[in-house]
């Protein structure tokens, strides 16, 4: 098996941007959106405009710095941390963040160099910098970056252990030891069954050989992220090897939906990083996502605008709006509930008391069987 497939559409160094952001996916519907006088910007854009000699708290910084990286404005936090750097020298967790900003930035040589550094000041983080074994794959080191998997494995954390287990496999694919990546996906689901990423790589394996075990993996994953492109694409071409060409037609149509969104989402996410305040920006990407059924991701915007926005009324609307229209209508009420005495009340209240039933839920994952 080749390094770089054009046809399996394998995930490629920006995979660790969408298994980063997966916490956003747990977090509760009575966080969203809860206008108020008194609502306040999280702790990010409030900082985003600070000068690192303003920041007395390096703890909070390194954690408004992570969430920088994760959002996807890795250079505006590059240059933070480097500011930082030339006062706080011997800090680890600021090389650690660097060596993570580079990575997303792509640029390897220098994630390796900034992760390697950090491991110099802290040697105790052994076994827990995923991004660096990536980064060694991603420059052809497997086998250094088997190293750094194997660590990763020996830790007593399952968090590290599932990962270990899962970049080793991907090492081993790439050294064209097929059977025993395989071996070690499997190793990574036993335990964690939730870990998409060894499912996805599991199921490319299963694509030609079992495509039915295959299709089966990837509407798990698309059930859970609807805009996992790779599953969407490789869905297709299992539904195409099972014989179901109509269904399979149906399916390639739908990746492509799925790629024009991502390529918008992209465009505005760049604008918005540039812009964090710009709520109409926030209610554009809440709309997009929702578009696509990615309706945890479309709540954590119009949350986000709600809280830079506290006295607009649409986040809160379309939050509902969005709750609506998936069919949950209990955390819709309860939304509603909890806007009384806001500007969102009356219109969020009208939208309520003006939807039917609620539709059954589009899943494109499960749409034509």
């Amino acid at each position: 098996m080749t390094r770089k497939s054009n046809k399996l559409h394998q995930t490629t160094a920006r995979e660790w941007r969408e298994s980063l952001i997966d916490f956003c996916r747990a977090c509760s519907l009575l966080w969203l959106v809860v206008l108020s006088p008194n609502a306040t910007l999280p702790a990010d854009q409030l900082q985003e405009t600070a000068m690192p000699s303003q920041l007395t708290d390096l703890a909070t910084e390194r954690k408004v710095l992570r969430e920088m990286i994760i959002e996807g404005r890795a250079q505006t936090a590059l240059e933070r941390i480097q500011s930082l750097q030339t006062t706080h020298t011997s800090d680890s967790g600021l090389m650690f963040l660097a060596g993570e900003a580079f990575y997303a930035l792509e640029q390897l040589q220098e994630a390796v160099m900034a992760f390697e550094a950090g491991l110099e000041l802290n040697p105790s983080k052994k076994g827990q910098l995923f991004n660096l074994g990536r980064a060694l794959q991603a420059l052809g080191r497997d086998e250094q970056a088997l190293l750094v998997f194997n660590r990763m494995q020996k830790r007593p954390e399952a968090s590290f252990q599932t990962r270990g287990l899962f970049g080793a496999g991907l090492s081993q694919l790439n050294l064209g030891k097929e059977q025993t990546a395989r071996n070690l996906f499997v190793r990574s689901l036993q335990l964690d069954p939730t870990f998409d990423r060894a499912r996805y790589r599991l199921s490319l394996l299963l694509l030609h050989q079992d495509p039915a075990e295959s299709l089966s993996m990837l509407e798990t994953i698309l059930a859970r992220d609807p805009l996992h492109h790779g599953s969407a694409y490789n869905r297709a071409l299992a539904l195409r090897n099972l014989g179901r060409s109509q269904q399979a037609t149906k399916a390639m149509a739908h990746y492509r939906r799925i790629l024009e969104g991502r390529s918008r989402i992209a465009l505005l996410r760049e604008r918005w990083a540039v812009a964090p305040l710009d709520i109409e920006l926030m209610l554009e990407l809440g709309r997009v996502h929702r578009e696509l059924g990615a309706i945890a991701e479309a709540l954590r915007w119009y949350s986000r605008g709600g809280l830079a926005a506290p006295t607009d009324p649409r986040p809160a609307v379309e939050s509902v709006r969005t709750l609506l229209v998936v069919g949950r209508r209990a955390e819709a009420m309860e939304l509603v509930k909890r806007l009384q005495g806001t500007a969102a009340a009356i219109q969020a209240q009208q939208l309520l008391e003006s939807s039917k039933s609620p539709p059954a839920t589009d899943n494109p994952a499960t749409e034509d069987h």
